[in-house]
């Protein structure tokens, strides 16, 4: 009874001596080259991007880097619990780019109209629906929308007068999409259930600039982020239009230099990257409301997390419960250019259940005492985010152990 006790003892002081939540920093790692990050999924353990010029996963939960395809490719997005992700093969080579989607349960598979030309650019948090670009019938590459619940997948897509366009952004009921048109405009529209389109409005750049491009939507379909300017050989900044204001063009703020773009948002927070006047690119964010006065330089922020000279140079994409950033940045404990995970709660295991399956059990046991005494830029083991994997760390798991199982 007396070892019992002195373990309680030692777990409740352990609980009453946890420092408070903070946020955390990871760099992911390549498999050799650069990389960045474009999709996480909800639990932060599954995220989607590039790595050495191929498409991979970064699985958190077995520390792997997954290669989805092995050549020029690239991951575009995930769904909310990271089971279901696309992308697209060729991202550098136009004329040979198609579309495909990967599922921890079955793997690689192509998409149609594959092997004829598609991507993908976005999918929604259930995984149903995929917002991107292919081929037509009539041979044109359209704006596009996928069908997942369909087996196999089917494809529709919309020209809105054009011949050529492309989808970046679908709301999360997979029914408002975004489309960047070839006329250097861009278009919101709404989907019936049978996906014929319901209504559109044409999105303008700002006055006096050359274009627009439209790169997200969010949540609800009511707001369209992107930039505006010459994205082709000029200056471009960081841009919205809102249904509440009639899908009038509004610069955001931004850092003072030549360059920015705004890459997604939810929940009244927007993130993207701007330059400095130096030419400098940082990831920033906005909030909603004050996005046309105010910007934020995540660097300064976050500068705690990056006290060894790493800096941020584009938050390219929200988790869809809004707790993660990922994009990329560089890192100079390696001196790449590399993904990054921002957890903006952090302690994500601080409940004891470090591989996030829902039990506390030996796994996590295990987990914490492998990785005893490591320090630094750690995973989820470090279940109370103080830096170093230790005794409460271990008291953490045996205090919740058995808890969910």
């Amino acid at each position: 009874m007396r070892t019992v006790h002195f373990w309680l003892s030692l777990a409740v002081a352990g609980a009453l001596l946890k420092p408070l939540s903070a946020q955390r920093l990871y760099w992911l790692g390549t498999t050799g080259g650069n990389s960045y990050a474009a999709g996480v999924s909800n639990d932060g353990l599954t995220v989607v991007g590039e790595a050495n010029g191929n498409a991979v996963v970064w699985d958190r939960a077995a520390n792997t880097i997954i290669t989805v395809y092995n050549g020029s490719s690239m991951m575009s997005g995930c769904d909310a619990t990271g089971a279901i992700a696309v992308g697209l093969v060729n991202p550098g080579y136009y004329a040979h780019q198609t579309p495909f989607m990967w599922t921890r349960q079955s793997g690689f598979q192509w998409l149609p109209p594959h092997p004829d030309f598609g991507w993908c650019a976005d999918i929604t948090p259930s995984g149903a629906i995929v917002a991107g670009k292919a081929r037509s019938p009539s041979g044109d590459n359209l704006a596009a929308v996928w069908d997942l619940t369909q087996n196999p997948p089917v494809y529709r897509t919309y020209g809105f007068g054009t011949s050529n366009g492309e989808a970046y952004g679908v709301s999360d009921d997979g029914r408002t999409l975004t489309a960047f048109l070839s006329n250097y405009r861009g278009v919101v529209f709404r989907l019936k259930p049978d996906f014929t389109v319901d209504w559109h409005y044409f999105l303008q750049p700002v006055s006096g600039h050359y274009g627009c491009v439209p790169r997200e939507i969010s949540e609800n379909g009511s707001v369209v982020v992107g930039n505006s300017g010459n994205l082709w050989g000029g200056s471009y900044y960081p841009a919205m239009w809102r249904a509440s204001n009639n899908w009038v063009p509004e610069l955001l703020a931004h850092l003072g230099g030549s360059a920015g773009e705004a890459w997604d948002i939810r929940g009244g927070i927007i993130i993207g990257f701007s330059t400095t006047p130096g030419g400098e690119r940082r990831a920033v964010r906005w909030q909603l409301g004050t996005a046309t006065t105010q910007v934020e330089d995540l660097n300064q922020t976050y500068a705690a997390l990056l006290t060894n000279g790493s800096v941020l140079r584009s938050a390219n994409a929200f988790s869809a419960n809004g707790r993660f950033i990922v994009g990329w940045g560089r890192n100079a404990a390696t001196g790449r250019d590399e993904a990054f995970l921002l957890d903006l709660q952090g302690c994500a295991s601080e409940n004891g259940d470090v591989d996030a399956n829902g039990c506390v059990d030996d796994a996590d046991l295990l987990a914490v005492l492998f990785n005893f005494g490591n320090t630094g830029n750690l995973g989820r083991e470090d279940t109370n985010c103080d830096g170093v994997v230790d005794d409460a760390d271990l008291l953490t798991v045996l205090f919740n152990f058995g808890s969910g199982c």
